[in-house]
């Protein structure tokens, strides 16, 4: 027998790291799996258990060390332990699906969330091993989902296959397929859906199923309990086709049948005290009523009154109502009068959380809206695109549908914001914003995916119609006037056509292409002066793009670097003094600050100190030269963050060495 005070090892490298308290005949199963050095945690339980879940964690794995937490949906009985988790060092990511990521949020969690239905339903943790993800829609949540472990073949199942009983154990024996139906009659929407699920688990090889809630099943038990759902009638508008009450065993037989449930849910001992005093004698161990004193005619009504006198009678009513409601509907008999009061009750909450509901969903689709929308523009933000681009790309292989994705940049924002301030420079990515709104087709996607970046996203467009069709746009957009002075667009396309078929099935693969070819061709434009339409990546280019900055003192010794550095197809520009230098970091795209380090006006060590003040300007790589290479001003130096000090002269193969090793990371 396991102990269940500490953690239980169920399948290689997993472990049940749940708490052995069961609560309203409801068990909470949450399961750990370890892979290398990091683990991932699902469905880690309520705040009821949380303490007793991470100490067992601990006990196995650092919390650090916990690389993510699945949550299959947002229930709290399975989230709640997540802000505990945190607390004690947990700083991982949340992995589920969008429209959980949506309710989990509120109960206080800041880690990241990981969404799967971005990533492919799957989840690669750092040790390489991957875990598939299976989408299980309105069961019972619009975003809940299973976790597969392949080469385990275990099925963390969330709360399909789950149970309520008061008679728990870890593992699931032949008793546990009545409170598994009486678990999904009441949580489950309809047979149709939970059918389609079970269909599609016909094609995963299982040697275990671990349900959120309930016991563990075996793999003796997985084909019984997938058959009992494929065909278990679940879901509160069901219609059924009345048959034959005879052909059953009469009223004696149902009465029978939810005997057995009361059993399975509140516990042999307790339903053979139950009924010690009652016109009824019941075996518990064959599940039978066994003799009545009351007739076949009154029996029905009598028995539910019986349970409604006691002092729990509202519970044990309450915890068969959906089956009772199911059998009468299912033979054509009227619902017992004691049983209707309480379903009265429970439909009138019922009304009332249903208006909840409709509520919280009005505020969840402003919230959903608002989450994918920039807030200065109001067009879609960068998330929204990146999703949109991969729906899209999905089909283009089986629609045969072409998709083109021009991303334009504004060349002089930044001189925009620095002469009239970030008012002004907001003011102008709304116009720009509006005025992309006014040209552009009503089929074409307009987003703002971050600082001065738009993208327009074209379906079933040729690539030349494309080019010839953001050409226009580009000179209109410069010859407005309603702009505090003229802006220059750099603009990159990128046309489906270019994706290798290798990537054909894999739209997120073939997103992140798109996107970052129509960046690095946007950078390219910029580099070629601006206002250009980049629509293609050569070698060339690519070297071409990647900008070095020299600041020097005029003479030999630069212009010899200068031309060293060009004939190897990078651009070079030159700065005569600090100032300068800065001023160029400011109004062009530099990749690269090759300084001396005694330049008029301000010193190379300086000029790095200032230029860490602007975020942007102090993430360029900078390299210092010069004939007074000391150990103070290297010191110095390397407390700047500069990358590199060269003793003049230069040995002209290490610099070129290093910046080409530079070049091709920034390409």
């Amino acid at each position: 027998m396991s102990d269940l005070s500490k953690p239980v090892k169920i399948a290689d490298n997993l472990f049940w790291v749940g708490s052995e308290n069961t609560h309203k005949y409801l068990q909470c199963n949450p399961y750990l799996y370890i892979s290398g050095e990091t683990g991932v945690l699902f469905d880690p339980g309520s705040a009821l258990d949380g303490e007793i879940v991470i100490e067992k964690v601990k006990s196995l794995i650092p919390l650090s060390h916990l690389e993510a937490i699945v949550c299959s949906h947002q229930d709290p009985d399975l989230c709640m332990a997540i802000p505990l988790l945190e607390k004690a060092g947990f700083n991982g990511v949340i992995c589920c699906h969008e429209r959980a990521a949506l309710l989990i949020q509120y109960y206080g969690i800041h880690s990241a969330f990981y969404l799967v239905n971005y990533h492919q339903f799957s989840y690669t943790m750092k040790s390489g091993e991957s875990i598939g993800i299976i989408f299980t829609p309105y069961l019972h949540f619009p975003g809940a989902i299973m976790s597969y472990l392949p080469r385990q073949q275990v099925l963390v199942s969330g709360d399909l296959f789950g149970s309520v009983t008061a008679d728990w154990h870890l593992y699931a024996d032949e008793d546990y397929l009545d409170g598994m139906i009486a678990f999904h009659e009441v949580y489950m929407p309809s047979h149709d859906i939970l059918a389609s699920a079970m269909d599609l688990l016909d094609s995963y090889p299982l040697n275990m199923i671990c349900p959120q809630h309930g016991s563990i099943l075996p793999k003796a038990l997985i084909e019984p309990a997938i058959a009992t759902l494929k065909k278990l009638p679940c879901g509160l508008f069901l219609e059924i086709p009345i048959k034959d009450l005879d052909e059953e065993g009469g009223v004696r037989s149902l009465l029978d049948q939810i005997l057995t449930r009361l059993i399975t849910i509140h516990g042999a001992e307790e339903i053979r005290a139950l009924f010690k005093q009652s016109p009824f004698t019941v075996n518990t161990k064959l599940r039978k009523i066994m003799k009545s004193s009351i007739d076949d005619d009154s029996i029905w009504n009598a028995f539910f009154s019986f349970l409604g006198e006691q002092r729990s009678g509202t519970q044990y009513l309450a915890s068969i109502s959906s089956m009772v409601e199911l059998l009468c509907k299912k033979f054509g008999i009227p619902l017992p009068e004691s049983l209707n009061s309480v379903l009265f009750r429970s439909q009138t909450e019922t009304e009332e959380n249903r208006r909840q509901v409709q509520l919280l969903q009005t505020q969840l689709k402003k919230f959903e809206e608002d989450l994918h929308r920039d807030p200065i523009t109001k067009l879609y933000n960068q998330e929204f695109y990146l999703a949109w681009l991969e729906k899209e790309l999905s089909g283009i292989s089986t629609q045969k549908k072409t998709i083109t994705s021009c991303v334009m940049n504004i060349d002089n924002l930044d001189r925009i914001n620095l002469d009239f301030g970030s008012i002004e420079g907001d003011k102008t990515l709304r116009l720009l914003a509006t005025l992309l709104i006014e040209h552009v087709e009503s089929q074409v996607q307009v987003c703002r995916i971050g600082g001065s970046a738009f993208a327009l996203l074209y379906v079933s467009i040729e690539k030349d119609e494309v080019i010839d069709r953001v050409t226009k746009l580009r000179n209109l957009i410069h010859e407005d006037d309603r702009f505090i002075v003229p802006i220059n667009v750099s603009m990159g396309i990128f046309h489906s056509s270019e994706i290798p078929k290798a990537l054909h099935q894999d739209p997120e693969q073939m997103a992140l292409l798109v996107n970052q070819s129509t960046l690095f061709r946007v950078r390219l434009a910029k580099k070629q002066g601006g206002g250009v339409v980049s629509s293609s990546t050569n070698a060339a280019s690519s070297r071409a793009v990647f900008t070095v900055l020299l600041v020097d003192n005029p003479g030999f010794s630069r212009d010899l670097v200068q031309h060293t550095l060009e004939k190897q197809s990078l651009r070079v520009l030159t700065a005569d003094n600090g100032l300068a230098a800065k001023e160029s970091v400011l109004t062009d795209s530099v990749d690269l600050i090759l300084c001396e380090l005694l330049i008029p006006k301000i010193s190379g060590l300086t000029l790095r100190k200032q230029l860490l003040a602007t975020p942007s300007a102090g993430k360029i790589p900078f390299i210092l030269m010069s004939v007074n290479k000391q150990e103070q001003t290297v010191k110095r130096a390397q407390s700047l963050g500069i990358m590199h000090f060269f003793s003049r002269p230069i040995a002209l193969y290490e610099l070129v060495g290093l910046i080409e090793i530079l070049a091709k990371k920034g390409a």
